[in-house]
């Protein structure tokens, strides 16, 4: 198709530029701000596929996560629970299909800085899945690593403890299975169940004369299901970010002998179980969404910095700094703004300030809302303030 084609021709003539296409079928262009996609659009339907697009709003990325759980709600009243309740418990239990194997799973919150250490140590984590032993396979020997590179793992496991204090599970960092999604992403899973040693992950662990059970057969189907639900969170179906799942207990009714005969359907059993799991327990944490936030810089005169705090606290925007440049009358602001308010806010704000602003948009930081999206007014009061939706 001349659609195709011309997105590929796009391609390779901005690097920049990246295309994907959904289970819809629906063909997204991936670009680095509004003004460089109105030109790729241009671009496309001119030169490229010459055909005419029918090109949706942009779409902006969110990321779906749990925080610790807070003591105030919306309208500063303490929360309190009731521990008596049986459904009060954290973690969820959950059977396959055939009713052969049971996962417990429990979700953890993770500090929302771990996100931006994960982006910043993508290339030593991609170091530490190319040197490591993969679940399910015995005949797989993992990558030799050089000292540069062992040495950027062992920095990045240093690191990574910092983030893990706190998780009530002894050892913790080394009994991590995996990172996702992808074996890159934010979010972890950990193996807590009595009884089943597994392979460290870490170069240089003893793991070569461990005997594993015949559960290391279908660990890598508890990793597909387990990347399978931090790519779709069960809020708004984005990727989940800052979460660490812990895989509590791992029963299975088959004996070792029989674990063979089983087969494909036990393997694909164990990747539903697990992702139900995994979203399941997520909703048992207090939930929340994550924005992305472009930090934003903007050079005007002092007659204009009142309409530029306008437009920035209309689109929900936060001043950093304000400093006023030597040997001029310009002021330099500092501000965040969510990449979601982002769309049309230069050409807003050159509009209100009559050109004598200049806004410049850089990727930042994720963050996450503090607003609980469950949370409805039960009270008169707060259904006088809120509202009926809340």
């Amino acid at each position: 198709p001349a659609l195709i084609m011309g997105m590929k021709l796009l391609n390779q003539s901005d690097p920049c530029v990246e295309t994907t296409v959904l289970d819809t079928g629906e063909l997204v262009l991936c670009t680095s701000g509004e003004v460089h996609l109105d030109r790729c659009i241009e671009d496309l339907k001119t030169r490229f596929s010459k055909i005419e697009v029918k090109v949706s709003p942009p779409l902006v990325s969110f990321r779906e996560t749990i925080i610790v759980p807070p003591k105030l709600d919306k309208v500063n009243e303490a929360i309190v629970e009731d521990y008596t309740d049986a459904t009060h418990s954290k973690s969820h239990t959950v059977l396959t299909a055939g009713k052969t194997t049971t996962f417990t799973i429990e979700a953890y919150p993770l500090s929302e800085d771990f996100v931006n250490f994960i982006s910043e140590n993508r290339n030593a984590l991609k170091c530490l899945v190319n040197s490591t032993l993969f679940a399910g396979s015995t005949n797989h020997t993992p990558a030799p690593i050089d000292e540069h590179t062992d040495f950027k793992i062992e920095e990045f496991k240093l690191f990574l403890e910092e983030y893990l204090e706190g998780i009530p599970v002894d050892n913790c960092i080394e009994k991590i299975i995996c990172f996702g999604p992808n074996q890159i992403g934010p979010n972890i899973l950990v193996n807590n169940v009595s009884r089943y040693d597994r392979p460290v992950i870490w170069p240089g662990s003893d793991s070569e004369n461990l005997d594993v059970t015949c559960l290391w057969d279908y660990e890598s189907s508890v990793i597909r299901g387990f990347d399978l639900a931090v790519s779709s969170g069960p809020l708004c179906e984005e990727p989940m970010a800052a979460t660490l799942f812990v895989l509590q207990e791992w029963k299975a009714t088959w004996a070792s002998d029989s674990a063979e005969s089983l087969g494909p359907p036990i393997a694909g059993q164990i990747v539903s179980a697990v992702k139900e799991g995994c979203r399941q327990a997520f909703l048992k944490q207090p939930c929340r969404l994550m924005i992305a936030m472009y930090k934003c810089e903007i050079q005007a005169t002092a007659e204009v910095l009142g309409r530029v705090y306008g437009v920035l606290a209309k689109r929900q925007g936060r001043v950093i700094s304000e400093e006023l440049k030597e040997g001029s009358g310009t002021f330099v602001i500092a501000a965040v703004l969510p990449v979601a308010e982002s769309l049309g806010f230069a050409e807003e704000i050159r509009k209100k300030t009559s050109g004598f602003a200049m806004p410049q948009l850089v990727f930042s930081h994720w963050e996450t809302l503090q607003e609980d999206p469950f949370w409805v007014p039960t009270t008169e009061e707060e259904l006088a303030h809120f509202g009926e939706l809340g």
